[in-house]
């Protein structure tokens, strides 16, 4: 019974440290992000045709329909989210 235990404790050990290690892998992938703003002069914004000029530009990119911000005076814009080059 104390053999059995001691195993599933060290695979469980060795399990914990080996997940541990895949998610600190993860996030350090995460932490570069860009914005960039794909002009749009009708004010308008598809989400299709943001999501393609997004993924034209920046190969994993990741395109969002959103309110504009005050310099925009409320036109919907299309901001193109990505992994910053590093």
């Amino acid at each position: 019974m104390k053999i059995a235990f001691k195993h599933w404790f060290i695979g469980f050990v060795i399990l914990t440290i080996l997940l541990f290690g895949e998610t600190t892998v993860a996030q350090k992938g995460k932490g570069n992000q860009c914005n960039e703003t794909l002009q749009n002069k009708s004010g308008t914004c598809d989400a299709n045709k943001c999501q393609a000029a997004c993924v034209k530009r920046h190969k994993p990119g990741h395109g969002i329909c959103t309110n504009g911000e005050d310099n925009n005076k409320g036109k919907v814009i299309c901001i193109c989210h990505y992994q910053c080059p590093r």
